[in-house]
């Protein structure tokens, strides 16, 4: 592997990782410790975070091996492309979902639903059964590989398999410093529209009143990594409804799609160029108003 190679699979793994930490440090409602480093990529102060799971991490760790084992495993096989992402392009999503935790709720107490356009005499949508989690927003960042006509394998006399190289058509090549300056305006403009949507205001009411460290009703706002081997997603979220991705399914889920889908918006960020392809980050969110952070009244 080049030099410039394992430059590339640097920077791209910090778009992860640093996606990761800023998301972390504008919706969680637990402080980070004491001894927190700061991580400064992309000219951008964030704190670290031991919350983003290592097995999940070490999967970007190195994406031109990826990239280079799935075409190998392509090559050497004539059944139809897999479903899965990971077995098809070797890069899976990061899929991240910032959840509202909901506390164990009394006996006289339900979970509502109003939609934000509705009166306070229109009817409320009870959910049934209660959930764990109410997913406010989901962020994925997807590496997306060139046509696999650029790649091309060298073999020696022997028939031994060689080094694989990019060779890209006419003008793709990347320089590594533009990769880490579109990074700069991506995390920047990220970093300010954090603070204007609505989850924001929900994090920082939790923050004030003391709730994010395990106050009395429990209520905070996590980050969630979903794990893109998994066949289905935790049965104890709330979700986007029927629209939602593969890794929301549960019957859960299933059961409350039916009489509740909630309202969403969906903004792609435009794609960062790579040697290998280009990352994009898209943002899906719940346009749901959150009141009442501290009971549910009974209906």
């Amino acid at each position: 592997m080049s030099n410039d190679t394992q430059k590339a699979d640097q920077i791209a793994f910090h778009f992860y990782t640093k996606l990761f930490y800023v998301l972390n440090h504008a919706r969680a409602t637990a402080e980070p410790g004491p001894n927190a480093k700061v991580d400064k990529w992309f000219n951008l102060e964030t704190p670290d975070s031991d919350l983003f799971p290592r097995e999940s991490r070490d999967r970007y760790k190195s994406i031109s091996t990826s990239l280079s084992a799935s075409a190998s495993n392509s090559s050497s096989s004539l059944s139809s492309p897999s479903s899965s992402f990971s077995s098809s392009t070797g890069v899976p999503p990061l899929e991240i979902q910032v959840l509202l935790t909901i506390p164990d709720l009394n006996t006289n107490q339900v979970l509502v639903y109003l939609p934000d356009s509705s009166s306070s005499t229109s009817t409320r949508n009870r959910v049934q059964p209660t959930p764990k989690h109410v997913l406010l927003e989901k962020w994925v960042l997807e590496f997306t590989p060139r046509n696999a006509t650029h790649r091309t394998r060298d073999r020696d006399r022997g028939g031994r398999e060689g080094a694989e190289e990019a060779s890209g058509p006419a003008g793709s090549s990347v320089a590594l410093l533009t990769i880490y300056k579109h990074g700069i305006p991506l995390f920047r403009s990220l970093f300010s529209l954090l603070r204007i949507l609505p989850a924001w205001k929900v994090a920082k009411r939790l923050k004030r009143r003391g709730l994010g460290g395990g106050a009395a009703n429990g209520m905070s706002v996590v980050l969630r990594v979903v794990d893109p081997t998994s066949a289905g997603g935790a049965g104890d979220i709330l979700g986007f409804g029927p629209s939602s991705s593969q890794s929301d399914e549960s019957h859960y889920q299933t059961q409350v799609s039916q009489t509740l889908t909630l309202p969403t918006s969906t903004h792609a960020f435009p794609p960062v160029p790579h040697p290998l392809g280009t990352l994009t980050l898209t943002r899906l969110i719940s346009r749901i108003r959150i009141s009442g952070l501290t009971s549910w009244r009974a209906c």
